[in-house]
């Protein structure tokens, strides 16, 4: 029996082995991608403060995708890594809110599950305000997650690792409610990304290679029936 690999599996397994092997701490990061805490709102450094250091030093994002408002909210954290912003919402969610962080790297998950209890005891939560979940962006019905379902979806710097980015979209949009919200922060480029540069691990792995082209981005998200996006902030890498 013939097993055939295709181009989403390679990637996937690609990006696995960058997050879960490779980077162990942000002093392993080859690139300035990923963001400092300055970037950050007053009042989530004070929430970041009291997130355990493992989760901090094991979490690669690139901005803040934590919008205010959000008490008795179920939101979803794709791509959520050690955790940090998946905690952070939750605190800001509440004890009626419930919080899914979603990831594909095992690694990543043990380390928030292992301070799940700690973080759920630091911010005075019961145990259904936060769940983590192995899955992929582009498959969410896999874990469980029903159509209109949630209110606000979150990602911070991890669409542009998806190998399907319009399927990771269709994805996010089914399982949004009517009038639910996306925010995320993540890499963008003013043209399209060379093959050579969009397959190199380091690249790839640190946001850059899969950075999608504005245009494309605007163009992807008409065809799914979304007319128009906001950008709250950015930055030059």
């Amino acid at each position: 029996i013939e097993r055939i690999v295709t181009m989403n599996e390679t990637q996937h397994d690609n990006v696995k082995e960058y997050y879960g092997k490779v980077l162990q701490t942000k002093a392993d990061l080859q690139t300035s991608a990923c963001c400092s805490i300055d970037d950050m709102p007053q009042n989530l450094k004070e929430t970041l403060s009291r997130v355990h250091p493992e989760v901090q030093e094991k979490f690669y994002g690139c901005g803040s995708p934590i919008p205010p408002a959000l008490n008795g909210c179920t939101v979803l954290d794709l791509g959520c890594g050690t955790g940090r912003d998946t905690v952070m919402v939750a605190q800001q969610a509440g004890p009626t809110g419930k919080v899914i962080g979603i990831d594909m790297t095992e690694e990543q998950l043990t380390v928030a599950r292992t301070h799940k209890q700690f973080h759920l005891n630091q911010f005075d939560l019961p145990e259904t305000a936060l769940d983590f979940r192995h899955g992929f962006l582009e498959d969410l019905g896999a874990t469980g997650i029903a159509d209109n379902s949630v209110d606000v979806v979150i990602s911070n710097c991890v669409l542009n690792l998806s190998p399907n980015k319009e399927k990771a979209f269709s994805e996010i949009f089914r399982v949004l409610k009517p009038g639910g919200e996306l925010y995320i922060a993540d890499v963008f480029a003013d043209r399209r990304i060379p093959k050579s540069l969009a397959e190199d691990p380091v690249l790839l792995g640190e946001c850059l290679g899969g950075a999608m082209y504005t245009e494309d981005f605007r163009r992807l998200l008409v065809r799914l029936g979304v007319n128009d996006y906001r950008i709250c902030s950015s930055r030059i890498l």
